[in-house]
């Protein structure tokens, strides 16, 4: 029972996790930094007054001027599987849509966006697995 009972603790507290206290649309760089300690890597991108910003794990982070507008991130454990997401988004209407052409061995990819979380996963066709996490400012 102590078991059960500690499974669902951690699976509850996992569901309900926050990225590090980071508000995407919200956060400054300088919050970013204070919260998370300095990046790795900075890489400039072709975005006006734009760059990421990559931590430990290949978490990154994408910056316009001084504001965190979306964090990327490797799924973990069941985050890698479609239907996790799906039944995470079971309470949003999710926005499904292709996003790259397949060509030769490589399957085209797609996203399953959930506005309400601010939460797309990107996967490939005909495959069950979740290959990104992206958090943006939630709608």
């Amino acid at each position: 029972m102590k078991a059960f009972t500690y499974l669902l603790f951690v699976a509850l507290a996992g569901c309900g996790a926050k990225n590090d206290g980071v508000s995407f649309g919200k956060t400054t760089v300088s919050a970013l930094v204070a919260e998370r300690g300095a990046p790795l890597e900075e890489k400039p991108i072709p975005l006006e007054d734009g760059k990421i910003l990559i931590y430990d794990g290949n978490e990154k982070f994408q910056v316009k001027g001084d504001i965190v507008t979306h964090g990327f991130k490797d799924p973990k454990g069941d985050e890698t599987l479609l239907m996790f997401w799906r039944h995470k988004f079971k309470d949003c209407p999710p926005v499904e849509r292709k996003i790259s052409e397949g060509q030769g061995h490589v399957r085209a990819e797609f996203e399953l966006t959930c506005p309400a979380e601010g939460l797309t996963v990107i996967y490939t066709q005909d495959s069950e697995f979740v290959s990104r996490i992206i958090h943006h400012e939630k709608k």
